[in-house]
């Protein structure tokens, strides 16, 4: 009797052995992310969908903080995937190093708001007001830095003639509050809750398409999947895969509530507060890409306000723009943007 069940088992063992060796082993993707926010939501929830097992693929995302931080983990090769803005591929660039790539889009917005401090309503009633003024900024050279001086010259005012203010988050409302700063970039959901508690008010919600294209003259990308031209030339396949995972991400939110976002997503990613976050992500709604698609005018947009902030030298050498994103993999219906000629000086 004892022998017959040392078989049995021995047998099940042989079987599930088998069973194991015939597991598709997921191929491991290494990803640089600038953290929980909402500009790299796609990302968390293609994640917790489990889209990259769909793809045969095991991810080990990487936060770091910032797009400056994830862009230097790309370059050496620490990672072979970043998400970020197509400005790092262009500073990168002014460098001397010109092998990063945009591979797909996530945010055609910059997903930003220009508020003013309420006390100055009467006095500011455009963008060309704010000229003499002290406008803040997460930081001096941001992304934020680089849309606020972007509005300002497309407004006709000189970004040199107002006085930049860095102030975060945390020291955004202190800094209003004391006259500080007569307004500037606030992200969601701050700008939203300075509003609400009456502080401030809204002269470009740059979270919607009406008023980026009013104010910017067209879409602005802001974060994408990042890659490097080595990578696309040795794995293309694993390229298509990555692109293929947030493409499938983007089109799950164009069709689910905010939320049935918020609630498909761990709490690391949506916080503390549900309530705020599935508010943040109803002003979102134009915000993420609906195909992916990287769009030319949007990269120009990118290159102006880099120019306008100074994040490029005004003598930098002209960069081809289009040199440096890659729709191949979102869609085989689009031209190669690879075979055309776009110098912007």
């Amino acid at each position: 009797m004892r022998n017959k069940i040392s078989v049995f088992f021995l047998f099940l063992l042989l079987v599930s052995s088998h069973a194991w060796s015939q597991q598709p082993q997921l191929e491991k993707v290494r990803i640089a992310s600038g953290g929980h926010i909402v500009h790299f939501m796609p990302l968390d929830l293609a994640v917790a969908k489990g889209f990259f097992a769909d793809e045969g693929l095991d991810p080990e995302i990487i936060q770091l903080k910032g797009g400056t931080a994830t862009a230097q983990a790309l370059l050496p090769g620490q990672v072979d995937f970043s998400l970020n803005s197509i400005d790092h591929a262009f500073k990168a660039a002014a460098q001397g190093k010109d092998n990063l790539r945009m591979v797909a889009l996530l945010n055609r917005l910059p997903g930003m708001v220009l508020v003013v401090d309420s006390r100055l309503r009467n006095k500011v009633k455009s963008i060309a007001d704010l000229k003499g003024m002290a406008l803040g900024v997460t930081s001096k050279g941001s992304a934020t830095h680089m849309v606020l001086a972007s509005l300002l010259s497309k407004s006709g005012v000189n970004p040199a003639d107002v006085n930049i203010v860095d102030a975060g988050s945390a020291t955004f409302p202190p800094a209003l509050d004391n006259r500080q700063i007569a307004g500037g970039i606030a992200l969601e959901p701050f700008a939203s809750i300075l509003v609400e508690q009456g502080k401030a008010f809204v002269l470009a919600d740059l979270n919607t398409l009406k008023d980026t294209e009013r104010f910017l003259g067209g879409t602005y990308n802001q974060a994408g999947v990042v890659t490097r031209q080595d990578v696309i030339d040795r794995q293309p396949g694993l390229v298509k895969k990555v692109v293929n995972v947030h493409l499938r991400a983007l089109k799950w939110i164009q069709e689910h509530t905010p939320q049935e976002i918020a609630e498909a997503l761990p709490r690391e990613v949506v916080g503390t507060d549900k309530v705020r976050y599935v508010k943040t992500l109803e002003k979102l709604r134009e915000f993420y890409s609906t195909d992916g698609v990287i769009n030319p005018q949007g990269v120009e947009n990118v290159y102006h306000s880099m120019m306008a902030s100074g994040a490029l030298a005004a003598n930098s050498p002209p960069i081809e723009l289009e040199k440096f994103y890659n729709n191949h993999f979102v869609t085989r219906a689009q031209p190669d943007p690879l075979k055309k000629k776009q110098t912007a000086r």
